[in-house]
């Protein structure tokens, strides 16, 4: 048994103990060397028995009504000395998941206090939070629940149950949930073809070629230029066999003519001004050069 607990409800409709879950919560108040005196607590939950009375709060040992003493006194929240304590009580309670507590004028006795689990909240005369004193709500709302208890300190932010609003509790939630990161757009498709890749390659650049070029479809577009890709390289290939070939015969004739080697193309095989002044500089120049 707790020595920071003392049961003094024997005899009270709600004679159980209190919960253990409760007892391990109300520890600190052995380092605050304050004695908690029980005359109401634990009792029969609806349906199992005929010992309660009152708040469902006090199922089970949930809760507990009790006095405070300190240095062999009973203390008393009318007396200005001793209002430091019982806000120290409260604000620790709740910092230790501790969720309601009442007190005050025309509430139970002088210097008690309810303590104990439910929904979060603090209240006086009446039961209503209206009448809690300002100096159990200045504590009370001082201090957070504890992170492992988030679901009870949104129950206790929830806004009440409407029309518009059936669901408070998941309306708070939501509420107290950070705001998604926007999601990066998709980038659509490329539609380039192996030229404008190799050409973004070489430049450094990212063009990308539309959708559509005057209302034609750029994509049966760009395998139309990769065909002509296809036929352009198997083009250099043939001209380099040729030039092979050329270099070949050359040879055989004998090195160092200076009779121009006269080469006749087809009309596929149509070069470039650049390719030819090229050409003319190449590999032929030793053997007198060539002309078209």
């Amino acid at each position: 048994m707790a020595n920071y607990i003392v049961y003094r409800n024997q005899g009270a409709t709600r004679n159980k103990p209190l919960d253990e879950d409760l007892v391990k919560r109300l520890a600190y108040l052995e380092q605050m060397g304050v004695t908690a005196q029980v005359f109401s607590g634990g009792q029969d939950g609806k349906g199992e028995g005929d010992r309660r009375t009152g708040s469902v709060r006090h199922d089970h040992g949930g809760a507990g009504d009790m006095f405070f003493h300190k240095d062999g006194k009973q203390l008393d929240w009318n007396n200005p000395d001793d209002l430091p304590i019982f806000k120290d009580i409260v604000s620790q309670g709740k910092a230790n998941g501790i969720t309601g507590f009442g007190a005050g004028p025309n509430y139970m006795q002088p210097g008690s206090m309810h303590v104990g689990m439910g929904n979060p909240g603090v209240w006086g005369a009446g039961g209503k939070s209206d009448n809690a004193p300002g100096w159990l709500k200045a504590a009370y709302n001082s201090t957070s629940l504890p992170e492992g208890d988030m679901i009870a300190d949104v129950m206790a932010a929830a806004p009440p149950r409407t029309a518009d609003s059936p669901n408070p509790l998941m309306a708070a939630v939501q509420a107290k949930m950070p705001d998604p990161e926007p999601a990066e757009p998709a980038k659509p498709e490329s539609r380039n073809g192996v030229l404008v890749n190799a050409f973004n390659k070489i430049t450094g650049n990212d063009y990308q070629v539309p959708e559509t070029i005057l209302g034609a479809d750029t994509g049966k577009f760009m395998k139309g230029v990769g065909g002509i890709g296809d036929f352009a390289k198997s083009m250099m290939e043939q001209d380099e066999s040729i030039n092979k070939q050329i270099q070949a015969n050359a040879r055989a004739a004998g090195r160092g003519g200076s009779a121009p080697v006269e080469i006749a193309l087809t009309p596929t095989m149509v070069l470039t001004q650049e390719e030819l002044r090229k050409k003319r500089r190449g590999g032929l120049s030793q053997l007198g050069g060539y002309t078209i």
